[in-house]
């Protein structure tokens, strides 16, 4: 079944359940993983219901019906904004849906890179680097480890990646929040590998 954005939303009890506010993507996958549903005066937060459970469900004229309780509802994971950004530009929503692209969410924890200039990709497609979180371990271009990541810096516009804020010192030191920071651009970033930032300079030149 079709899930159109602002649908209203019924329990399998009675309840009226909220709309379908967005849909969350899996950057992995290039797919709708779930959808923000906002409760309103039911719950009083909105929630995330997986995918399967929305298009699976039935309709009733213009309601979609879930096959959840309101009880069940609310055990569903607690939609939070900050956890997530709008996808980067030049990103495709997938076809099927007709949603505004501001009607998709991606998680924050995912990087984008640009669009890869090669001919073998096509112009809209756009390469995803693995997740960057709080605590991962930076490394300079000789490998050296020069701290953890602190914080991201995002373009609150388009959701890419502006640059990353530091924590330099060692394990011990950084585990209590010792250390001191350092903010760097993207540009800085060589790759990103699983659990690890790479970057283009040295430990001495980042100072």
């Amino acid at each position: 079944m079709r899930v159109d954005l602002d649908a209203k939303v019924r329990t399998r009890d009675g309840h009226d359940a909220g709309a379908v506010q967005r849909a969350v993507i899996d950057p992995r996958a290039d797919a709708v993983s779930d959808f923000v549903i906002s409760t309103g005066v039911l719950l009083g937060y909105d929630v995330l219901v997986p995918r399967d459970r929305l298009e699976s469900a039935s309709r009733d004229g213009d309601t979609i019906a879930l096959d959840l309780t309101r009880d069940e509802l609310e055990k569903m994971p607690v939609y939070e904004a900050a956890d997530y950004t709008v996808p980067a530009t030049g990103w495709v929503p997938p076809a099927g849906y007709g949603y505004p692209t501001i009607g998709f969410l991606w998680p924050a924890g995912h990087v984008f890179s640009e669009p890869a200039p090669s001919s073998a990709r096509g112009p809209a497609e756009v390469e995803v680097w693995p997740t960057i979180d709080k605590g991962t371990v930076v490394r300079d271009r000789d490998a050296h480890e020069v701290g953890v990541v602190d914080d991201l810096r995002f373009d609150t516009a388009t959701g890419r990646l502006e640059g990353l804020v530091i924590r330099a010192g060692g394990a011990i030191q950084t585990f209590f929040g010792g250390g001191h920071t350092i903010e760097i651009s993207r540009s800085q970033v060589e790759r990103v590998d699983e659990g690890e930032v790479h970057l283009r300079a040295s430990k001495d030149e980042l100072g």
